[in-house]
């Protein structure tokens, strides 16, 4: 009964102190083992003195099953939470390290005695103590023994003492993997196991964890996988888990161990499949080891996986998918695997993990136009619209959502579908966010849409404008590139243009003139080059700073920030008043010099500003000339390229609309270009006519009458005076009246 074996208790325990001769001692200490099997006994067994009489045994007796006995009553009552500070307190750590380390003390005493310690560790207070008494030097001694029980036993008292981060470092430098990783390779199922947690104890810290798998670690793994018990296999699971972690080791592991690691994703046991799983999209990391997976015929239980009711399993094997996705040499493999419908069901799914790589995964495989048809046709849209909308679930999961959105408005086939599930206020909705990459996302979203001017009408009554400009003044360059992208996209439709400029849009555009990025000038260039198209806009984008950053930029050596720069220019100039703003902000002469570029586009749009600049009846024109801007379009007159012929005569003709540059312009050779271009048959019939207009004008200046007859211009201005078109007509006959 209990009141009998409390009795028996008390009086071994007192015996235990002064006993003398060894068998008596070892009947005591037998008893008091026999006891300790009882856990009902081990908080009286510590509160009635036993520690004391045990180590008394323990340390005096010269019975070897004495020592043995009480080594293992200690270890018996130390298995008891409440008290292993007790056993502490009263002194028994030394005298049991002692032992531990001893060569010459009884080989299972020394088993018993780390027992009792690894109990004792598994109380954190106790570890500084443990640690400062050498325990880990004792234990590594034991560890050393060819004796499999030995080295079981100090493998699970390192193991509790590795938890504690601050000891790891001290077993590796006492050798504790080579150890851990040769007992490891026994035979003894036990001993594999305590290794193995000892291992994994130490691989907590990640600095470990390609040191282990230098040492060896693979070998004992890839044999305990093949065991039957379910305990090891979880076991092994986890550790090939924690180590495929490190980059470091991916590749030797991929090359030993992948395998193994399929075959646990099919083992039927939940903890291990979700181990293999997470190890498996852990290695799926390094793009390089793809082939492998796919060859070794581990694609089909990673997408069985994806289906699994275990969410975490789930949520590891929708990551080694989309880690996969990331190869475009294996994303058709993957849907034709079937990985399409899984991915769509784990958006749904009520767990973070699901949704964001299943989200991400689809956003990978929707890179190429190929592989975004058979998403759409999964019916992917819906779910990825609706949780990019969703307040409530994560926000790495709605940025993945908005990435794969925006992958599936790079390709306008896609437009209406997504349109029709709501797809912008959705994007309105995590425009908000303060996660920069989500705002990047939402910008090249829109950015996209906005490229198909069929969808600009409903982005506008659906509200698109704001969200866009608040974009434009993110602080984030990708951010506002993308907002100055879509801004450019949608002023491409005339009717929006006023529009974009009265709600604030052009603003930010302004303000991102200072940029330095040349990717946002080009953007910003052109959007306000869209913007000044519309005669509403010419004057109030004149009336910003943009004029003076415009000078700048058309002088820039990338080919679109100039072109773009000039053509904004030269729109702004079809109004009088910005001739003057324009030239005030000293554009004249820089405009001159760009009229020299290396690039006929550059050429054109400097040339058509500089064409409107001389339509100022004023300081303008006489700039004009002063800087040789005169020189340069008769010039552009003789032109292979048809646009540069028709600003060259654009802006002689509008320089021979001044009676003060007439004779000028005579002396130094406009008519006989313009005379070829108004006799030329093949010539565009707007060019014609500024031609003939300023020839007509010249010959308004009498002193260049006897210039007209040497040229034998007068046959010439008769048969334009009967061609078909009326304007040339007219001014061929006002011509020859001068």
């Amino acid at each position: 009964t209990k009141f009998t074996m409390a009795k028996v208790l008390e009086a071994l325990i007192a015996k235990g102190r002064r006993a003398r001769r060894p068998r008596e001692q070892k009947e005591i200490a037998f008893g008091l083992a026999d006891l300790s099997t009882h856990p009902e006994l081990h908080e009286r067994m510590v509160k009635k003195g036993a520690v004391k009489s045990l180590l008394t045994l323990l340390t005096q007796s010269q019975d070897a099953e004495a020592q043995r006995f009480a080594a293992l009553t200690l270890a018996n009552c130390a298995s008891a939470v409440f008290n292993r500070l007790s056993i502490v307190e009263e002194g028994a750590l030394e005298p049991l390290i002692l032992y531990t380390r001893s060569e010459d003390s009884d080989l299972i005493g020394r088993q018993y005695c780390a027992m009792c310690l690894g109990n004792l560790a598994a109380e954190p207070e106790n570890h500084e103590e443990i640690v400062k008494l050498e325990a880990i030097d004792s234990l590594m001694i034991l560890l050393r023994t060819e004796d499999v029980e030995s080295g079981r036993y100090a493998a699970f008292a390192i193991s509790n003492l590795a938890a504690n981060a601050n000891h790891r470092q001290q077993i590796v430098d006492e050798g504790g993997p080579e150890a851990l990783i040769a007992l490891a390779c026994c035979e003894d199922l036990n001993a594999q196991r305590q290794a193995l947690a000892a291992l994994r104890g130490i691989c907590i810290s990640p600095q470990y964890r390609e040191l282990v798998v230098r040492k060896g670690i693979l070998d004992p793994l890839v044999l305990m996988a093949r065991s039957e018990d379910i305990e090891v296999l979880r076991e092994v699971a986890a550790a090939l888990n924690c180590l495929t972690s490190m980059e470091g080791n991916k590749e030797e592991m991929s090359d030993r161990a992948i395998s193994t690691m399929i075959a646990m994703l099919l083992s039927g046991d939940t903890e291990v499949e979700r181990h293999a799983t997470c190890a498996a999209a852990n290695l799926m990391e390094n793009v390089d080891l793809h082939v492998g997976l796919l060859e070794e015929r581990g694609l089909a239980p990673l997408i069985a996986l994806a289906l699994s009711h275990d969410l975490n399993t789930k949520g590891e094997a929708s990551r080694a998918i989309a880690n996969l996705a990331a190869n475009v040499d294996v994303q058709q493999t993957l849907i034709k695997e079937g990985c399409l419908q899984p991915m769509v069901q784990a958006l749904r799914a009520e767990d973070v993990n699901c949704q964001r790589f299943a989200a991400l995964c689809l956003a990978n495989l929707a890179t190429t136009v190929a592989s975004q048809v058979r998403v759409v046709q999964a019916g992917a849209i819906a779910p990825l619209v609706q949780l990019a909308r969703d307040p409530n679930s994560q926000l790495e999961a709605r940025r993945y959502a908005t990435l794969s959105i925006a992958n599936l408005t790079a390709t306008i086939a896609n437009h209406d579908a997504l349109i029709e599930e709501g797809v912008l206020q959705s994007l309105f909705s995590i425009s908000n966010s303060p996660d920069n990459m989500s705002q990047y996302y939402v910008g090249c979203a829109l950015a996209n849409l906005s490229c198909a001017t069929m969808n600009h009408q409903l982005m506008i009554e659906e509200g698109a404008l704001q969200p866009i400009i608040t974009l434009a003044y993110s602080a984030d360059p990708d951010v506002h590139q993308q907002a100055a992208a879509a801004l450019r996209g949608l002023s491409v439709s005339t009717e929006i243009k006023m529009k974009v400029v009265q709600e604030g849009g052009l603003e930010p555009l302004v303000r991102l003139l200072s940029s330095e990025d040349i990717e946002i000038l080009r953007e910003v260039c052109s959007g306000l080059n869209n913007l000044s198209l519309g005669d509403e806009n010419k004057y109030e984008i004149a009336k910003t700073s943009a004029t003076s950053a415009l000078v700048t930029h058309m002088q820039s050596e990338d080919m679109v920030i100039s072109s773009q720069a000039s053509a904004t220019l030269a729109n702004l100039c079809e109004l009088r008043d910005n001739q003057r703003i324009v030239a005030a902000e000293g554009g004249v002469r820089p405009c001159i010099t760009v009229m020299r570029s290396r690039h006929v586009e550059v050429q054109r749009e400097a040339g058509r500003l500089l064409a409107n600049l001389c339509a100022d009846d004023g300081p303008t024109s006489d700039t004009v000339l002063e800087g040789g801007g005169h020189q340069l379009l008769i010039s552009f007159l003789l032109s292979q390229d048809t646009s540069c012929q028709r600003v060259g005569a654009l802006g002689i003709g509008n320089l021979c609309t001044q009676e003060r540059h007439r004779k000028t312009l005579m002396q130094v050779g406009a008519l006989e270009p313009l005379c070829t271009l108004a006799r030329s048959e093949d010539i565009e019939l707007e060019i014609q006519r500024y031609a003939v207009l300023a020839i007509a004008n010249l010959a308004s200046e009498t002193e260049n009458h006897p210039g007209f007859v040497e040229e034998g211009m007068l046959p010439l201005l008769i048969s334009l005076s009967n061609v078909p078109d009326q304007a040339v007509r007219q001014y061929a006959a006002f011509a020859i009246v001068k």
